[in-house]
């Protein structure tokens, strides 16, 4: 991908109102999973912008890893959600969430105590990040003091996620307020710089072909039809 379309570096301090709550606002910050890539060069995970080779080509991986660091007060846990992918070398399975979680506590400096991959093999969608943050809520209950969890998404996916969060019993049931936090709108207002970035990104064809896929899932939720085979 052109360099153009590389995240910009975070600033050290950012000066927003982002980081200045006293108390936690909620019980846990969600950040659901991304795909990501292998560098051969490197010879580690990576999570760039786009990726040509997943369907849905935007990804904003690491800028969901900056969004994070930028948030973190709101709550004192991040819990990282995300399925898994084969590494292309030595042909384990290796987890998204582990490598995401990685990325915000090695590179963006944030307490590796406050950050909980959460993610289990299979759950490679975002119907898998509702499975992920349920299974880990039932096993931890004592972290829902406030009852209150946010769920950090890119823009281009939150709609088709908040649906599938709603479709889901369990909150209801269990009384648990979600919130959601948009990656773009976190970086927006830590920098005026990644609103020229973000601008660009959703120009490219990538996402074009983002917004018809989308779409196409959003009418099939709203229709019953998600997920299910044809033909």
């Amino acid at each position: 991908m052109s360099k153009k379309y590389l995240l910009p570096n975070p600033i050290k301090k950012t000066g927003t109102d982002l980081e200045i709550e006293k108390k936690p606002n909620f019980d846990a910050i969600l950040v659901l999973g991304a795909v990501m890539e292998w560098d051969k060069q490197r010879k580690q995970w990576t999570f760039p912008t786009i990726i040509n080779r997943y369907a849905g080509k935007l990804v904003m991986g690491k800028a969901r890893a900056l969004a994070a660091r930028e948030i973190q007060k709101k709550a004192p846990f991040l819990l990282i959600a995300g399925g898994s992918d084969t590494n292309p070398e030595t042909g384990k399975i290796e987890s998204r969430s582990f490598q995401l979680a990685k990325l915000i506590t090695d590179q963006y400096g944030v307490s590796k105590e406050k950050v909980i991959p959460i993610g289990a093999a299979g759950a490679d969608n975002t119907l898998g990040n509702v499975e992920n943050l349920i299974a880990y809520l039932e096993s931890h209950p004592d972290i829902l003091k406030l009852k209150k969890i946010a769920v950090l998404s890119p823009r281009f996916q939150k709609e088709r996620a908040r649906l599938m969060f709603e479709k889901n019993p369990y909150f209801n049931k269990c009384g648990i307020e979600l919130e959601w936090l948009v990656v773009e709108d976190i970086l927006e207002k830590c920098d005026p710089r990644y609103k020229k970035w973000i601008d660009a990104v959703y120009a490219t064809p990538e996402a074009e072909i983002n917004r018809q896929i989308e779409a196409r899932g959003l009418d099939d939720l709203k229709s019953g039809k998600y997920g299910k085979k044809t033909g």
